[in-house]
């Protein structure tokens, strides 16, 4: 079963996101999910894949006039099979944030958690929520993606750093959180809640796909910053019980600005 996970950057322009589409079809995925979609994206891509089943998060919003600003961003699963879609939600501060369905034997959730630094402790919110949501589904086959904003770092020796934590000039590790968040979370709260999912996966029967097949000592991002500086925001998850064949960062899209995202790519028995 060959999976994508891609941040879209928001693109709504019909040359961007016909060639977004035009990769995600050439890759022959048999499950796609996509964040950072867009009221002005979503009728594109529902129609670029009309043949294939498809769900998007807004789809479950009664109000959408509350779409905009910082909730604006939406989730898409495309699928070669049926998708039936799951009722419950996410207990998260933004639910269209968070797309839940079953394909097939699987059960498929993806994300797009909201950045710390200009969500404060919604960010905190989301994960908690989404940690919860998952930790009651009691399902054997369970795959998890999208764009986590985290983590910060992770280092060779498996040491993940969070948005809760400072790395010192000496390189020392503490507990710390941006001043500007400090009255509406605390450090502690902050890093607990990041690692539930970042790396407290395994208290969810659940793996990182990445890391399963290349260790920590392999280094690969799928975001960068102004200054350059490589992050590994965009995870799959899946069951411990699937077999992870093959998992891959394609840079080539981000380097071809068709995304300022890398989408993660894997194939699962």
């Amino acid at each position: 079963m060959r999976v994508i996970t891609w941040n879209l950057n928001s693109r709504t322009n019909k040359k961007d996101l016909t060639e977004q589409c035009d990769y995600l079809r050439k890759g022959d995925f048999d499950i796609i999910t996509l964040q950072e979609v867009l009221l002005g994206s979503e009728g594109f891509i529902k129609d670029y894949f009309a043949n294939e089943s498809v769900i998007c998060s807004f789809d479950l919003v009664k109000d959408k006039s509350v779409l905009v600003n910082k909730r604006k961003y939406g989730q898409i699963i495309i699928s070669k099979s049926p998708i039936i879609n799951i009722e419950e939600f996410a207990p998260v501060p933004f639910p269209e944030r968070v797309l839940s369905c079953s394909i097939q034997d699987y059960e498929v959730h993806t994300t797009h958690v909201p950045p710390g630094s200009s969500n404060g402790v919604i960010k905190v919110e989301h994960f908690e929520g989404l940690y919860k949501f998952l930790s009651q589904r009691g399902v054997k086959n369970m795959i998890l993606t999208g764009d986590f904003n985290s983590p910060k770092q992770e280092l060779m020796s498996g040491e993940v750093i969070t948005w809760g934590q400072k790395v010192n000039s000496n390189g020392k590790v503490r507990i710390a959180v941006n001043p500007k968040w400090k009255d509406e979370c605390t450090g502690e709260r902050w890093d607990l809640a990041e690692r539930n999912i970042i790396e407290n996966h395994t208290d969810l029967d659940m793996k990182d796909v990445f890391r399963s097949q290349h260790g920590y000592e392999k280094e690969s991002f799928s975001w960068f910053t102004n200054k350059g500086v490589g992050r590994r925001y965009d995870h799959i998850f899946c069951s411990s019980n699937m077999r992870v064949d093959n998992v891959f960062y394609d840079q080539e899209p981000r380097t071809r600005k068709i995304s300022d995202h890398s989408p993660l790519i894997a194939e699962l028995g």
